[in-house]
């Protein structure tokens, strides 16, 4: 059975909004080691549509710094489950469209044993943890007061005990803290 990892950046008074995020080569380090023991990454539209509209070119292009051109070809690498309602198709290379309900389509990847890591986007993650489908959370609690912008899991309605496995700190001041869920 495969496992969810769900990843978020969020600020000090609970933002998940990615313009304010210090995303330094540290912070991509954390994320390419994430992504490297996945098997995919689960996406909603938007952080999709975000990233592919960026990461593809760095990637083909080699352009910018190392680390970032490295993050870029892993995330070309991967493949990508994109759940969407209005996209009927998509172009980024290994992108798979899901278009069934979330409490359909994740748990047939699990099944399938597909270890996944969620970047990104508060309505997907609210959604998973909401269905009780995350095993792991990690928030990267981001050194900034963003004041604006949506909030960590504001979809979640019911109470979700979790424990606290690890808490890492960047140089940057961004700390890591590792969930798993108590079920």
């Amino acid at each position: 059975m495969g496992r969810i990892i769900l990843m978020m950046n969020v600020t000090l008074d609970g933002c998940c909004d990615h313009t304010q995020v210090i995303a330094d080569e540290e912070l991509h380090k954390y994320t390419m080691d994430l992504m490297d023991e996945s098997d995919g990454l689960l996406f909603g539209r938007e952080i999709y549509q975000l990233m592919e509209s960026a990461w593809p070119a760095i990637a083909s292009s080699g352009d910018g710094p190392q680390f970032l051109v490295d993050y870029a070809r892993m995330l070309d690498r991967k493949p990508k489950y994109v759940f969407s309602r209005t996209l009927n198709h998509l172009s980024w290379q290994n992108s798979y469209l899901l278009k069934g309900p979330v409490s359909e389509e994740v748990p047939q990847l699990m099944a399938e044993g597909k270890n996944l890591v969620v970047n990104g986007g508060p309505g997907l993650g609210s959604t998973l943890a909401q269905l009780g489908l995350v095993d792991e959370y990690h928030f990267l609690v981001q050194p900034i007061i963003a004041g604006r912008g949506p909030q960590l899991l504001a979809g979640v309605h019911d109470r979700l005990n979790l424990k606290l496995i690890e808490t890492q700190p960047f140089g940057s001041g961004v700390v890591v803290h590792r969930y798993t869920s108590v079920r």
